[in-house]
C-alpha cells in the first residue's frame, strides 16, 4: 500500500516537471521569436534609414545628425503631451460620431422646413419683395432715399395715426365713394340747386366735417 502511494506521488511529480519543462520550452521559443523579430526590425530599420539617407543625399538635403538627435529627444521628452493630444483627438472623434446623427437630423428638419416655407410661398414673397426694391432703387435716387430716411420718424407718426381703426374706416369709405363716382355721369349743379342741397342735413354735416378738417390742419401746422 505504501509502495503504491509512493509511486503515485512520483508520477505526479514527474507530470508537474513535464509541465514545467514544457512551459520553459514555450517561453524559450517566445524569447527566441521576440529576439528574431527585434533583429529583423533592426535590420529593416537600418535599411530604411540608409535608404532615407541616400534619398536625402540625392535630393541635395543634408541631414543634421545633431538636429535629428535633438528632435528625437524632444519627442521623447514630450511623449506625454503627444499622448494627451492623441487622447483629445480620440475624444473629438467620439464626439463627432455621437453628433453625426444629431447633425443629420437637424439637416433633415431644415430641409423639411424649407420645403414647407416654399409650399407656403415665402420664397416667392421674398422674390417679389426683392423685385419691388429693385424697382424702387431704379426709380429713385440715393438722395431721395436719404431724404426718406431723414424723415422716417414723421412718416412713422403719420402711419401710426392712419392705423387708427376709425380713421381707416373713414379713409376706406372715401375710397369706396371715389371709386363709385363715374366722371361721365356727373350732373351739372346750378347755383340754385346748390342752395337747395345746402338745406339737406347730410350736406351741411359734410360741410361741417370739411371745415373742421381744415381748422385741425391749421392748428396742427401752428403747433409744429
Amino acid at each position: 500500500m505504501a509502495d503504491k502511494l509512493l509511486q503515485e506521488q512520483i508520477t505526479e511529480i514527474n507530470r508537474k516537471l513535464d509541465l514545467i519543462l514544457d512551459e520553459n520550452s514555450v517561453q524559450r521559443q517566445n524569447r527566441e521569436a521576440v529576439n528574431d523579430l527585434i533583429d529583423d526590425v533592426a535590420v529593416i530599420g537600418k535599411d530604411m534609414f540608409n535608404q532615407a539617407v541616400i534619398q536625402l543625399d540625392n535630393a541635395g538635403i543634408e541631414l543634421d545628425s545633431e538636429a535629428l538627435r535633438c528632435l528625437i529627444l524632444r519627442l521623447v521628452r514630450n511623449i506625454r503631451s503627444m499622448g494627451m493630444v492623441m487622447e483629445t483627438l480620440e475624444s473629438f472623434t467620439d464626439l463627432a460620431k455621437d453628433l453625426t446623427p444629431v447633425i443629420k437630423q437637424i439637416g433633415l428638419d431644415g430641409v423639411q422646413k424649407f420645403h414647407e416655407l416654399e409650399k407656403k410661398g415665402y420664397f416667392e414673397l421674398l422674390n417679389q419683395i426683392g423685385k419691388t426694391f429693385d424697382q424702387i432703387l431704379s426709380k429713385y435716387s440715393i438722395e431721395d432715399i436719404q431724404k426718406l430716411s431723414d424723415n422716417l420718424v414723421p412718416v412713422i407718426d403719420t402711419l401710426t395715426v392712419i392705423a387708427d381703426p376709425k380713421l381707416l374706416n373713414k379713409i376706406n369709405a372715401a375710397a369706396v365713394a371715389l371709386k363709385n363716382i363715374n366722371p361721365d355721369e356727373i350732373e351739372e349743379y346750378s347755383v340754385w340747386r346748390m342752395m337747395r342741397q345746402l338745406n339737406k342735413p347730410e350736406v351741411r354735416k359734410s360741410l361741417g366735417f370739411m371745415m373742421a378738417f381744415i381748422n385741425n390742419i391749421s392748428k396742427a401746422e401752428k403747433n409744429k
